[in-house]
């Protein structure tokens, strides 16, 4: 029986699982979201929410001035966002946020296609409520895709994959053709070649008929 497992493995060794959750965390406070899969977001998510209350009680111990406390709760902190700048984030713009917000920080949104490869379900994991999230549901695609930021189809990435291999082909016939085009453009025709010797044999016969009657 499966009593007291309080977490996933992922296929990995202990080191490696932690490495990938402060990796994770610290990608998801510096941007604001992240596409990864169902597991791990799951799990990052627990982590991601712990490091805010963290944050939260720090900030409020450092505007009481019971620093301390605060320097406490930074060092926690720390030792999973080893980053300064996105953990300065965290406690600075972060923390103030979420202050009136009694947990549930983050969402993980199922997004529509699978990881190439694999085949993986792909999901967005996000903070709640920020400057990047109040956009459209297809967020998360729409800021990697010129045809979204201009008002058009937003594609998948295996579609965009198809597309830009249709792109690849369609330049490299491309060039053949023109070098087909020059090559038949520097190259005489038949039909000239041919009206060409005519016209020489013509002048040569006209010179010998004159030079026979002149003589």
């Amino acid at each position: 029986m499966r009593h007291g497992v309080d977490h996933r493995k992922l296929g990995r060794t202990a080191s490696h699982r932690k490495a990938l959750m402060r990796s994770m965390v610290t990608s998801l406070f510096d941007s604001e979201r992240i596409t990864t899969t169902g597991p791990k977001a799951k799990e990052a998510r627990r982590l991601a929410e712990r490091l805010i209350t963290r944050a939260k009680k720090g900030k409020k111990a450092h505007d009481a001035g019971q620093t301390h406390v605060a320097l406490a709760h930074w060092r926690g902190a720390g030792a999973v966002v080893r980053n300064t700048t996105v953990l300065r984030k965290l406690f600075d713009q972060l923390a103030p946020h979420f202050m009136e917000r009694n947990g549930g920080y983050t969402r993980i949104i199922r997004l529509d296609h699978k990881r190439l490869g694999d085949n993986a379900r792909l999901v967005l994991l996000e903070l709640v409520d920020t400057d990047k999230t109040k956009k459209p549901l297809m967020r998360g695609v729409a800021a990697q895709t010129p045809e979204a930021a201009t008002g058009g189809e937003v594609k998948t990435p295996k579609e965009r994959v198809q597309a830009a291999a249709a792109a690849r082909k369609a330049k490299a016939k491309k060039p053949a053709r023109d070098k087909k085009d020059s090559k038949a453009a520097e190259k005489p025709s038949k039909k000239a070649g041919k009206s060409d010797a005519a016209s020489k044999g013509k002048s040569k016969s006209n010179t010998k008929a004159k030079r026979s009657g002149g003589s």
